[in-house]
Protein backbone atom coordinates (compact mmCIF):
# COMPACT_ATOMS: atom_id res chain seq x y z
CA UNK A 1 0.00 0.00 0.00
CA UNK A 2 1.73 3.12 -1.05
CA UNK A 3 1.48 6.75 0.81
CA UNK A 4 -1.46 8.43 -0.66
CA UNK A 5 -3.31 5.42 0.95
CA UNK A 6 -2.00 5.60 3.92
CA UNK A 7 -2.52 9.17 4.15
CA UNK A 8 -6.10 8.36 3.14
CA UNK A 9 -7.01 5.96 5.52
CA UNK A 10 -5.55 8.61 8.69
CA UNK A 11 -7.10 11.82 7.48
CA UNK A 12 -9.75 13.29 5.87
CA UNK A 13 -12.10 10.68 3.95
CA UNK A 14 -14.73 10.73 6.37
CA UNK A 15 -18.05 12.21 5.37
CA UNK A 16 -20.87 12.84 7.01
CA UNK A 17 -24.35 10.78 6.08
CA UNK A 18 -26.82 12.08 3.41
CA UNK A 19 -30.24 11.16 4.43
CA UNK A 20 -33.70 13.11 3.89
CA UNK A 21 -37.43 11.09 4.45
CA UNK A 22 -37.71 10.12 0.77
CA UNK A 23 -35.51 7.64 1.98
CA UNK A 24 -37.05 6.27 4.87
CA UNK A 25 -38.94 3.58 3.17
CA UNK A 26 -35.51 2.07 1.48
CA UNK A 27 -33.92 2.64 5.06
CA UNK A 28 -36.82 0.76 6.98
CA UNK A 29 -36.75 -2.21 3.98
CA UNK A 30 -33.37 -2.61 4.53
CA UNK A 31 -33.02 -2.95 8.39
CA UNK A 32 -36.32 -5.45 7.95
CA UNK A 33 -34.31 -7.60 5.72
CA UNK A 34 -31.52 -7.61 8.34
CA UNK A 35 -34.67 -9.15 10.86
CA UNK A 36 -35.18 -11.52 8.17
CA UNK A 37 -31.53 -12.66 8.30
CA UNK A 38 -30.27 -11.95 4.70
CA UNK A 39 -27.54 -9.35 5.87
CA UNK A 40 -26.11 -7.68 8.80
CA UNK A 41 -26.11 -4.61 7.31
CA UNK A 42 -26.32 -2.84 3.99
CA UNK A 43 -24.84 0.74 2.42
CA UNK A 44 -26.83 2.59 0.25
CA UNK A 45 -25.33 5.87 -2.01
CA UNK A 46 -27.67 7.46 -5.32
CA UNK A 47 -26.69 10.73 -7.07
CA UNK A 48 -28.75 12.84 -9.63
CA UNK A 49 -26.95 14.86 -11.60
CA UNK A 50 -24.52 14.60 -10.14
CA UNK A 51 -25.46 15.90 -6.80
CA UNK A 52 -25.49 13.35 -3.91
CA UNK A 53 -29.21 12.56 -3.01
CA UNK A 54 -28.60 9.72 -0.47
CA UNK A 55 -25.10 8.17 1.65
CA UNK A 56 -26.40 5.96 4.38
CA UNK A 57 -25.62 2.59 6.64
CA UNK A 58 -27.66 0.49 8.13
CA UNK A 59 -26.69 -2.43 10.78
CA UNK A 60 -23.25 -3.38 11.91
CA UNK A 61 -20.23 -4.46 10.51
CA UNK A 62 -20.10 -7.29 11.90
CA UNK A 63 -22.85 -9.41 12.97
CA UNK A 64 -23.91 -9.03 16.97
CA UNK A 65 -20.57 -6.83 17.78
CA UNK A 66 -22.49 -3.76 17.88
CA UNK A 67 -20.02 -2.17 15.58
CA UNK A 68 -22.12 0.32 13.10
CA UNK A 69 -21.64 -0.12 9.40
CA UNK A 70 -21.20 3.11 8.36
CA UNK A 71 -21.31 5.10 5.03
CA UNK A 72 -17.62 5.96 5.17
CA UNK A 73 -16.96 1.86 5.51
CA UNK A 74 -14.77 0.26 3.01
CA UNK A 75 -16.99 -2.62 1.41
CA UNK A 76 -15.91 -5.44 -0.57
CA UNK A 77 -17.38 -5.00 -4.39
CA UNK A 78 -16.42 -8.13 -6.36
CA UNK A 79 -17.72 -7.58 -9.41
CA UNK A 80 -19.45 -4.58 -9.23
CA UNK A 81 -15.98 -2.96 -9.65
CA UNK A 82 -15.17 -4.51 -13.31
CA UNK A 83 -16.36 -1.59 -15.01
CA UNK A 84 -13.09 0.40 -13.51
CA UNK A 85 -11.19 -2.35 -15.19
CA UNK A 86 -13.01 -1.70 -18.66
CA UNK A 87 -12.61 2.27 -17.56
CA UNK A 88 -8.95 1.71 -17.12
CA UNK A 89 -8.55 -0.43 -20.95
CA UNK A 90 -10.45 2.45 -22.71
CA UNK A 91 -8.34 5.08 -21.24
CA UNK A 92 -5.45 2.90 -23.06
CA UNK A 93 -7.59 2.68 -26.30
CA UNK A 94 -8.17 6.79 -25.97
CA UNK A 95 -4.14 7.35 -26.41
CA UNK A 96 -3.46 4.66 -29.09
CA UNK A 97 -1.92 1.94 -26.72
CA UNK A 98 -4.60 -0.74 -27.53
CA UNK A 99 -7.82 -0.97 -29.39
CA UNK A 100 -10.81 -3.48 -28.62
CA UNK A 101 -10.43 -5.62 -31.71
CA UNK A 102 -6.82 -6.41 -31.00
CA UNK A 103 -6.47 -10.14 -30.23
CA UNK A 104 -4.88 -10.74 -27.10
CA UNK A 105 -2.38 -11.97 -28.45
CA UNK A 106 -1.14 -9.02 -29.68
CA UNK A 107 -0.71 -7.78 -25.83
CA UNK A 108 0.21 -11.35 -24.56
CA UNK A 109 1.94 -13.06 -27.16
CA UNK A 110 1.88 -16.40 -25.18
CA UNK A 111 -2.08 -16.23 -24.83
CA UNK A 112 -1.93 -17.81 -28.81
CA UNK A 113 -1.27 -21.35 -27.10
CA UNK A 114 -4.08 -24.00 -27.66
CA UNK A 115 -6.15 -22.37 -30.46
CA UNK A 116 -6.73 -19.16 -29.01
CA UNK A 117 -5.14 -16.67 -31.22
CA UNK A 118 -8.40 -15.44 -32.71
CA UNK A 119 -9.94 -14.35 -28.88
CA UNK A 120 -10.07 -10.48 -29.09
CA UNK A 121 -9.90 -7.98 -26.50
CA UNK A 122 -13.76 -7.07 -26.74
CA UNK A 123 -14.42 -10.54 -26.02
CA UNK A 124 -13.11 -10.96 -22.57
CA UNK A 125 -14.92 -7.93 -21.62
CA UNK A 126 -18.21 -8.66 -23.08
CA UNK A 127 -18.10 -12.65 -22.33
CA UNK A 128 -18.38 -13.99 -25.55
CA UNK A 129 -14.43 -15.23 -25.60
CA UNK A 130 -15.14 -19.51 -24.44
CA UNK A 131 -12.35 -19.18 -22.53
CA UNK A 132 -12.96 -21.59 -19.06
CA UNK A 133 -12.91 -20.33 -15.62
CA UNK A 134 -9.75 -21.49 -14.25
CA UNK A 135 -10.71 -21.94 -10.60
CA UNK A 136 -7.09 -23.64 -9.70
CA UNK A 137 -5.25 -20.59 -11.34
CA UNK A 138 -7.44 -18.15 -9.68
CA UNK A 139 -6.51 -20.10 -6.41
CA UNK A 140 -2.54 -19.38 -7.70
CA UNK A 141 0.01 -18.13 -5.49
CA UNK A 142 0.36 -15.16 -7.12
CA UNK A 143 -1.08 -13.25 -10.72
CA UNK A 144 2.69 -14.21 -12.66
CA UNK A 145 1.12 -18.19 -12.22
CA UNK A 146 -2.50 -17.26 -13.00
CA UNK A 147 -1.58 -15.56 -16.03
CA UNK A 148 0.84 -18.61 -17.14
CA UNK A 149 -1.63 -21.08 -16.68
CA UNK A 150 -4.74 -18.90 -18.59
CA UNK A 151 -2.33 -18.43 -21.21
CA UNK A 152 -1.58 -22.50 -21.58
CA UNK A 153 -4.85 -22.99 -21.29
CA UNK A 154 -8.06 -24.05 -24.02
CA UNK A 155 -11.50 -22.66 -25.08
CA UNK A 156 -14.67 -24.52 -24.36
CA UNK A 157 -14.86 -26.99 -27.24
CA UNK A 158 -16.71 -25.96 -29.99
CA UNK A 159 -16.62 -22.15 -28.66
CA UNK A 160 -16.41 -19.38 -31.86
CA UNK A 161 -15.08 -16.11 -29.89
CA UNK A 162 -18.16 -13.60 -30.48
CA UNK A 163 -20.75 -15.84 -31.43
CA UNK A 164 -21.87 -17.15 -27.75
CA UNK A 165 -21.78 -16.14 -24.32
CA UNK A 166 -21.40 -17.01 -20.48
CA UNK A 167 -20.05 -15.41 -17.81
CA UNK A 168 -17.08 -15.55 -16.75
CA UNK A 169 -16.29 -14.08 -13.68
CA UNK A 170 -12.33 -14.02 -12.82
CA UNK A 171 -10.04 -15.72 -16.03
CA UNK A 172 -10.96 -13.05 -18.18
CA UNK A 173 -10.17 -10.26 -16.02
CA UNK A 174 -7.11 -11.43 -14.94
CA UNK A 175 -5.80 -11.56 -18.56
CA UNK A 176 -7.66 -8.02 -19.01
CA UNK A 177 -5.76 -6.75 -16.03
CA UNK A 178 -2.24 -8.05 -17.75
CA UNK A 179 -2.72 -6.34 -21.01
CA UNK A 180 -3.69 -3.33 -19.20
CA UNK A 181 0.24 -3.76 -17.67
CA UNK A 182 2.05 -4.25 -20.36
CA UNK A 183 -0.05 -1.85 -22.83
CA UNK A 184 0.92 0.91 -20.04
CA UNK A 185 3.90 -0.12 -18.65
CA UNK A 186 3.22 0.60 -14.87
CA UNK A 187 1.45 -1.91 -12.83
CA UNK A 188 -2.43 -2.44 -13.01
CA UNK A 189 -2.75 -1.17 -9.26
CA UNK A 190 -0.67 1.99 -10.03
CA UNK A 191 -2.79 2.45 -13.14
CA UNK A 192 -6.08 2.60 -11.91
CA UNK A 193 -4.89 4.64 -8.80
CA UNK A 194 -3.16 7.39 -11.47
CA UNK A 195 -6.10 7.29 -14.02
CA UNK A 196 -8.72 6.48 -12.86
CA UNK A 197 -9.29 6.46 -8.74
CA UNK A 198 -7.10 9.85 -7.99
CA UNK A 199 -9.25 12.47 -10.29
CA UNK A 200 -12.12 10.73 -10.24
CA UNK A 201 -11.71 11.60 -6.04
CA UNK A 202 -12.24 7.53 -5.46
CA UNK A 203 -10.25 8.27 -2.40
CA UNK A 204 -11.09 5.44 0.23
CA UNK A 205 -11.19 2.60 -3.24
CA UNK A 206 -8.68 -0.38 -3.16
CA UNK A 207 -8.20 -2.44 -5.89
CA UNK A 208 -7.27 -4.39 -3.20
CA UNK A 209 -6.79 -5.12 0.35
CA UNK A 210 -4.29 -7.27 1.92
CA UNK A 211 -3.74 -7.74 5.66
CA UNK A 212 -1.63 -4.89 5.64
CA UNK A 213 -4.19 -2.90 4.72
CA UNK A 214 -6.82 -4.13 6.19
CA UNK A 215 -4.96 -3.45 9.75
CA UNK A 216 -4.38 0.00 8.63
CA UNK A 217 -7.83 0.41 7.82
CA UNK A 218 -9.67 -1.38 11.03
CA UNK A 219 -12.82 -1.03 11.74
CA UNK A 220 -13.17 1.31 8.43
CA UNK A 221 -13.50 -2.28 6.61
CA UNK A 222 -16.66 -4.15 5.79
CA UNK A 223 -16.64 -7.62 6.32
CA UNK A 224 -18.71 -10.03 3.86
CA UNK A 225 -21.20 -12.38 5.85
CA UNK A 226 -22.30 -16.14 4.42
CA UNK A 227 -26.01 -15.83 5.34
CA UNK A 228 -27.22 -18.43 3.58
CA UNK A 229 -27.53 -20.47 7.22
CA UNK A 230 -28.62 -19.27 10.61
CA UNK A 231 -26.52 -17.85 12.51
CA UNK A 232 -25.16 -16.48 9.70
CA UNK A 233 -21.01 -16.25 9.61
CA UNK A 234 -18.03 -14.07 8.62
CA UNK A 235 -17.39 -15.79 5.20
CA UNK A 236 -14.02 -17.29 5.45
CA UNK A 237 -13.76 -17.00 1.09
CA UNK A 238 -13.07 -13.81 1.23
CA UNK A 239 -11.11 -12.42 4.01
CA UNK A 240 -7.98 -10.45 3.51
CA UNK A 241 -5.71 -13.28 4.04
CA UNK A 242 -7.44 -14.98 0.96
CA UNK A 243 -8.64 -12.87 -1.09
CA UNK A 244 -5.91 -9.79 -0.58
CA UNK A 245 -2.86 -12.19 -1.52
CA UNK A 246 -2.61 -10.48 -5.03
CA UNK A 247 -4.90 -8.13 -7.07
CA UNK A 248 -7.81 -9.85 -8.98
CA UNK A 249 -8.89 -7.03 -11.60
CA UNK A 250 -12.56 -8.88 -12.21
CA UNK A 251 -12.94 -9.13 -8.25
CA UNK A 252 -10.52 -7.73 -5.00
CA UNK A 253 -11.92 -4.01 -5.57
CA UNK A 254 -13.18 -2.58 -2.06
CA UNK A 255 -14.93 1.17 -1.90
CA UNK A 256 -17.71 2.86 -0.10
CA UNK A 257 -20.68 3.06 -1.92
CA UNK A 258 -20.51 6.77 -2.37
CA UNK A 259 -16.81 5.84 -4.94
CA UNK A 260 -18.64 3.99 -7.24
CA UNK A 261 -21.45 6.84 -7.19
CA UNK A 262 -19.11 9.12 -8.14
CA UNK A 263 -17.56 6.51 -10.81
CA UNK A 264 -20.85 6.49 -12.28
CA UNK A 265 -21.69 9.99 -12.00
CA UNK A 266 -18.10 10.77 -14.09
CA UNK A 267 -19.98 8.01 -17.05
CA UNK A 268 -23.02 9.89 -17.10
CA UNK A 269 -21.43 13.14 -17.24
CA UNK A 270 -19.48 11.93 -20.24
CA UNK A 271 -16.72 10.66 -19.33
CA UNK A 272 -15.68 14.04 -17.31
CA UNK A 273 -15.10 13.76 -13.34
CA UNK A 274 -16.62 16.46 -11.07
CA UNK A 275 -13.15 17.54 -10.66
CA UNK A 276 -13.86 18.65 -14.39
CA UNK A 277 -11.15 16.37 -15.53
CA UNK A 278 -11.84 14.29 -18.75
CA UNK A 279 -11.24 10.79 -17.80
CA UNK A 280 -12.39 8.84 -21.14
CA UNK A 281 -13.36 10.13 -24.53
CA UNK A 282 -17.01 10.32 -24.95
CA UNK A 283 -16.89 8.35 -28.14
CA UNK A 284 -14.94 5.27 -26.03
CA UNK A 285 -17.32 5.47 -23.52
CA UNK A 286 -20.28 5.08 -25.44
CA UNK A 287 -18.38 2.30 -26.92
CA UNK A 288 -18.21 0.56 -23.53
CA UNK A 289 -22.06 1.18 -22.21
CA UNK A 290 -24.04 0.34 -25.19
CA UNK A 291 -25.05 -2.76 -26.37
CA UNK A 292 -22.21 -4.73 -28.30
CA UNK A 293 -24.01 -8.41 -28.08
CA UNK A 294 -27.92 -8.15 -27.32
CA UNK A 295 -30.34 -11.35 -27.45
CA UNK A 296 -27.50 -13.72 -26.77
CA UNK A 297 -28.23 -16.83 -23.86
CA UNK A 298 -25.90 -16.27 -21.56
CA UNK A 299 -24.23 -20.05 -20.93
CA UNK A 300 -23.70 -19.41 -16.86
CA UNK A 301 -27.04 -18.05 -15.96
CA UNK A 302 -29.20 -19.59 -18.58
CA UNK A 303 -31.05 -16.49 -19.69
CA UNK A 304 -30.75 -13.90 -22.38
CA UNK A 305 -28.40 -11.06 -21.03
CA UNK A 306 -27.18 -7.85 -23.23
CA UNK A 307 -23.69 -6.80 -22.80
CA UNK A 308 -21.54 -3.51 -23.43
CA UNK A 309 -17.73 -4.13 -22.96
CA UNK A 310 -17.33 -4.26 -19.35
CA UNK A 311 -21.03 -3.17 -19.02
CA UNK A 312 -24.12 -5.26 -18.25
CA UNK A 313 -26.89 -3.49 -20.10
CA UNK A 314 -30.45 -3.81 -18.78
CA UNK A 315 -31.79 -6.79 -20.34
CA UNK A 316 -35.11 -7.36 -18.69
CA UNK A 317 -37.28 -6.57 -21.87
CA UNK A 318 -35.69 -10.58 -22.35
CA UNK A 319 -36.69 -11.41 -19.18
CA UNK A 320 -38.06 -10.47 -15.81
CA UNK A 321 -35.92 -13.66 -14.44
CA UNK A 322 -32.71 -11.88 -15.49
CA UNK A 323 -30.17 -11.80 -12.45
CA UNK A 324 -27.96 -8.74 -11.54
CA UNK A 325 -31.03 -6.23 -13.12
CA UNK A 326 -31.31 -2.96 -11.77
CA UNK A 327 -34.98 -3.39 -10.95
CA UNK A 328 -38.64 -3.09 -13.31
CA UNK A 329 -38.41 0.86 -12.99
CA UNK A 330 -34.78 0.86 -14.50
CA UNK A 331 -34.65 2.22 -18.37
CA UNK A 332 -33.82 0.14 -21.52
CA UNK A 333 -30.57 1.98 -21.17
CA UNK A 334 -29.71 1.64 -17.83
CA UNK A 335 -25.80 0.15 -17.42
CA UNK A 336 -23.75 -0.98 -14.92
CA UNK A 337 -22.75 -4.37 -13.10
CA UNK A 338 -23.54 -6.67 -9.77
CA UNK A 339 -21.46 -8.04 -7.55
CA UNK A 340 -21.77 -11.73 -6.03
CA UNK A 341 -24.79 -12.28 -4.13
CA UNK A 342 -24.32 -8.98 -2.64
CA UNK A 343 -23.92 -5.75 -4.59
CA UNK A 344 -24.79 -3.32 -7.51
CA UNK A 345 -23.71 -0.52 -9.01
CA UNK A 346 -25.01 1.22 -12.70
CA UNK A 347 -26.04 4.31 -13.85
CA UNK A 348 -29.63 5.31 -15.65
CA UNK A 349 -29.27 7.49 -18.01
CA UNK A 350 -32.45 8.69 -18.65
CA UNK A 351 -33.07 9.69 -14.77
CA UNK A 352 -29.60 11.46 -14.21
CA UNK A 353 -29.37 8.83 -11.65
CA UNK A 354 -25.91 6.99 -10.65
CA UNK A 355 -26.73 4.38 -7.36
CA UNK A 356 -24.59 1.78 -5.74
CA UNK A 357 -25.65 -0.70 -3.03
CA UNK A 358 -23.44 -2.92 -1.16
CA UNK A 359 -25.08 -5.70 1.03
CA UNK A 360 -22.47 -7.51 3.84
CA UNK A 361 -24.65 -10.39 3.55
CA UNK A 362 -24.23 -13.27 0.97
CA UNK A 363 -27.94 -15.18 1.31
CA UNK A 364 -27.45 -17.42 -2.38
CA UNK A 365 -28.40 -16.05 -5.39
CA UNK A 366 -32.21 -16.39 -5.28
CA UNK A 367 -32.63 -14.45 -2.31
CA UNK A 368 -30.44 -11.46 -3.41
CA UNK A 369 -32.05 -11.40 -6.61
CA UNK A 370 -35.55 -10.86 -4.68
CA UNK A 371 -33.57 -8.46 -2.19
CA UNK A 372 -31.63 -6.70 -4.52
CA UNK A 373 -35.09 -5.64 -7.07
CA UNK A 374 -37.44 -5.14 -3.73
CA UNK A 375 -34.86 -2.34 -2.29
CA UNK A 376 -34.13 -1.13 -6.11
CA UNK A 377 -38.14 -0.63 -6.50
CA UNK A 378 -38.27 1.54 -2.84
CA UNK A 379 -35.19 3.76 -4.45
CA UNK A 380 -36.52 4.74 -7.70
CA UNK A 381 -39.69 5.33 -5.48
CA UNK A 382 -37.61 7.97 -3.42
CA UNK A 383 -36.32 9.36 -6.33
CA UNK A 384 -39.31 9.61 -8.08
CA UNK A 385 -40.48 11.86 -4.52
CA UNK A 386 -37.98 13.74 -4.96
CA UNK A 387 -38.85 15.36 -8.65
Amino acid sequence: MGQYHDDVINSDQISDPVFTAAFEPVKDLLEQQIQDGLHPGAQLSVAIDGELVADFAVGERVVDSGVALTNNSVMPLFSSAKPITAVALGVLADSGRLNFDDPVATHIPEFAANGKSSIQIKHLMNHTSGLADDALADGGNNRQEVISRLSGSATIEGWVSGERSAYIPTAGWHVLGEIIERASGSSYESFVQDFILNPIGMNSTFSNVDPNTAETLGERLGVMHDSRRQPMTVSAAYTPERLGRFVRPGSSFHGPAQDMVKFYSMLLNDGVALTGEQIIAEGTLTTLITRQHEGLLDETFGVVMDRGLGFFIDSQRHSPAVPYGYGTPASAVTFGHGGKESSTGFADPERGLAVSLVFNGMPGEPKHDRRLKQVLAVVYEAVDSLE
